[in-house]
């Protein structure tokens, strides 16, 4: 018997032991693998991957070890790509070279950090390429500068250094578009030409022998046509510009001093005028929407659309495919992109009571004789009721004084990327079915049941607009439900009584700001109270004989929404957003312009038989610029006018709108300068030139002056509650240049600007 004992001692003693070791060995854990939780909690992402490549490396058949070591290296690839694409955003390359280098050693089929040193390569070329356009913009060489900043933004329209030079570049152009058809340099000799009713071919001939032009003539032009002509210290190139537009003429460049002149027809255009077939490879933009502008605004003559490959082919002139070249850049722009970082907070707290004393409340009869003896009954029988030995009632009593508390806190915090004007949906919770029960009439009905889900939990839905000020407004749909209970319906059917919270509501947040929504409380309380019947409605004695049972139940949502702009519109100027278009016939046509001519340089030269020395011309010869200038007959008119400012101003004006400011110099001689001070609030109002901002600037008005007689000055509401301002004019110097005599000039009224 003893050894029986020291048997089963022994296996008990063996069970124990390997249970516990089994225990052991199912609590253990990894310590690599535990040391990378510690390590990604506290945001150390590539120490936490090392740990949790080890931990693969010593589990390999461990799936918690492989799941969280796939997650955390794609945190880990989209953290480092992030990082390298802003240093490349940024201009920083050599730091963005060797992310993406860190990247490919990792993960060498990564096509994103391929795709990032490829850019570098080509931000490295275009750098170059700007040095060198900077260079020939030094030299004066603005058409050659501008025809290889327009290269490198037809790669990247992004490209920061070249969008600074092509704004220089533009801000120095009299046209935004240049072509290589430009005339060369025989064409820019200055030459004075004045010609009444000369006939054309003449007038041609003059211009050929003074600047050493060839001149070839299209058989159906005119010869004979006469034109009047009083154009001083011009280029030729300009003169004959306004020549052939005036005249309904064209011209083809056939080398570097010889030009083909020919009628402005339809008929004519097709045989002269040279075409350039052009492929725009469309990024972002839908190819039809594209095509549908070109078509509208430049008239393109032949276009074909590729929507496979997203471009399409066009064939024009060289001007009208530059014009759809400057198109395309500015309308190619990449949807602004935000990313939504939310946090979800439901809040659950349970608080039951359960306190009172619990009496008998029932007795109990026994009709198949008498009761069994119970304390009841024979505490009746000691009172001389022997009558009542079959009843039966519990003997025992009870206080309650129970108190449970509950609580559940969850927490969810997604992040979403979503496009602009895109609905993002966000769904936590469950899908819960509740069946409906179909009859099928006949002798033997037949039931079936269908089932239908119906979500349950906390459902958002946010549909983000990105600003150009890099705000972002939001429209929010919140819905929290739960079910509450079941409801039985026909043929043992179910449906649930489903209670639900919404919240609807527009707000503009900030780049980073975030913004908590909270309040939808559901707050229930439920009492339910027992007792002897009788006692119960006694006061004083209610409390002692009935007990009560008290549910309290209150949850919360807490809804925090951060918006993070990953990519938006870029914001640009007014030299990029206006630039010269051509006229209605012709897209992009060169612009007819002729040099300012100084005061008092138009003379008419008298008439007689000794004015030309050949038959065909007329009164007016081609002057050279040593002649002397005839006095200008309407210059004692000019004298006796006073000058005068004038500004003209908008009265009402929208908050964080913009508006133009006129001012200009009326009744002043030929010779008159204005220094105008002109003054309004900087904490009101932002001036959009690119000066100062200090509140006045000074305008420098004259006939020789860059701004002319008037000048226009763009404002920018900055106010942030509506109100009113001001602008003036403090005060005005008028000098005669001629003379160095100081001229009065008369003020303008004050302007002012109601904005709300």
């Amino acid at each position: 018997m003893k050894s029986l004992r020291i048997i089963v001692l022994s296996i008990l003693l063996a069970v124990t032991t390997g249970c516990a070791i089994d225990n052991r060995s199912f609590f253990s854990r990894n310590a690599a693998f535990s040391d990378a939780q510690k390590l990604v909690t506290q945001g150390k992402l590539e120490e936490g991957l090392q740990r949790l490549e080890q931990a693969a490396r010593e589990e390999p058949e461990n799936k918690e070890i492989r799941a969280m070591l796939m997650r955390v290296r794609e945190q880990v690839l989209g953290k480092l790509l992030f990082e390298g694409d802003n240093f490349l955003f940024t201009g920083d390359l050599k730091q963005a070279e060797q992310s993406y280098l860190y990247i490919l050693s990792m993960y060498p089929a990564n096509e994103r950090a391929k795709d990032g040193l490829e850019a570098i390569k080509m931000e490295y070329r275009h750098i170059a390429s700007v040095e060198s356009a900077k260079k020939m913009l030094v030299q004066n060489d603005i058409r050659g500068a501008e025809t290889i900043v327009r290269a490198i933004l037809q790669e990247n329209p992004q490209q920061s250094q070249a969008r600074e030079l092509i704004s220089q570049i533009t801000s120095n152009l009299s046209r935004p578009e240049v072509t290589d058809l430009a005339l060369e340099s025989a064409f820019k000799k200055t030459v004075t030409m004045e010609f009444k009713d000369t006939d054309l071919k003449s007038v041609f001939e003059i211009m050929s022998r003074t600047a050493g032009i060839n001149f070839v003539f299209d058989k159906d032009i005119r010869q004979d046509t006469k034109i009047s002509v009083f154009v001083r210290s011009n280029t030729i190139e300009d003169i004959l510009k306004l020549i052939l537009t005036t005249n309904q003429l064209a011209h083809k460049v056939l080398n570097n001093n010889s030009l083909l002149i020919y009628p402005n027809t339809p008929a004519k255009l097709k045989d002269y005028q040279e075409l350039v077939v052009r492929s725009f490879q469309v990024a972002h933009t839908d190819v039809k929407q594209m095509v549908a502008m070109v078509r509208g605004i430049v008239k393109a003559k032949d276009i074909y659309v590729n929507e496979q490959l997203n471009l399409f082919i066009m064939r024009d002139t060289l001007e009208a495919i530059r014009l759809t070249e400057r198109l395309v850049t500015l309308n190619d722009l990449a949807e602004p992109e935000v990313m939504l970082d939310v946090a979800i907070l439901d809040i659950a707290r349970a608080n039951d009571f359960l306190i009172g004393p619990n009496f008998p409340q029932s007795l109990q009869y026994s009709w198949s004789g008498a009761a069994a003896p119970v304390a009841g009954a024979a505490l009746l029988s000691n009172f001389g009721f022997d009558g009542l030995k079959s009843f039966g009632m519990t003997s025992q009593a009870r206080i309650d004084f129970l108190q449970s508390l509950s609580t559940g806190d969850v927490l969810a915090n997604p992040r979403i990327r979503v496009a602009n004007r895109e609905k993002a949906k966000i769904h936590i919770g469950e899908k819960r079915p509740f069946f409906t029960a179909n009859v099928q009439p006949g002798i033997n009905s037949i039931v079936t049941s269908t089932p239908t889900f119906i979500d349950l939990g906390v459902k958002l839905d946010v549909e983000p607009r990105v600003g150009l000020n890099d705000d972002v407004t939001m429209k929010i749909t919140l819905e929290v439900s739960s079910r509450l209970q079941d409801i039985p319906g026909p043929s043992g059917a179910n449906a649930p009584l489903v209670g639900t919270r919404n919240a609807e509501t527009i707000l503009t947040l900030k780049d980073g700001e975030t913004q908590v929504l909270a309040g939808l409380i559901d707050n229930r309380e439920s009492r339910t109270i027992g007792g002897l019947a009788g006692l119960f409605n006694i006061p004083g004695l209610d409390r002692l004989t009935s007990n009560q049972k008290v549910n309290r139940t209150k949850n919360e949502i807490v809804l925090l929404i951060t918006p993070r702009i990953i990519r938006n519109l870029p914001k640009r100027n007014n030299l990029e957003n206006e630039y010269h278009f051509g006229t209605a016939s012709e897209a992009g046509k060169l612009p007819v312009k002729i040099e300012r001519t100084a005061a008092q340089s138009l003379a008419l030269a008298p008439s007689g038989p000794a004015q030309s020395a050949r038959g065909g011309l007329s009164a007016f010869a081609a002057q050279t610029e040593d002649q002397q200038d005839v006095p200008n007959p309407f210059a004692n008119a000019a004298s006796n006018l006073t000058p005068s400012l004038t500004m003209q101003a908008p009265t009402n004006v929208g908050l964080d709108k913009e508006f133009s400011v006129n001012v200009r110099l009326v009744g002043a001689k030929p010779t008159v300068n204005a220094d105008v001070q002109l003054n309004y609030e900087a904490s009101v109002l932002e001036l959009l030139d690119g000066g100062p901002k200090s509140g006045s600037r000074t305008l420098k008005l004259g006939r020789d002056q860059t701004a002319g007689l008037a000048t226009q000055l763009r404002f920018k509401v900055i106010a942030a509650n509506p109100g009113t301002t001001e602008v003036s004019i403090q005060s005005a110097m008028g000098e005669d240049i001629e003379h160095g005599d100081s001229v009065d000039v008369t003020l303008p009224p004050t302007a002012t600007i109601n904005f709300k």
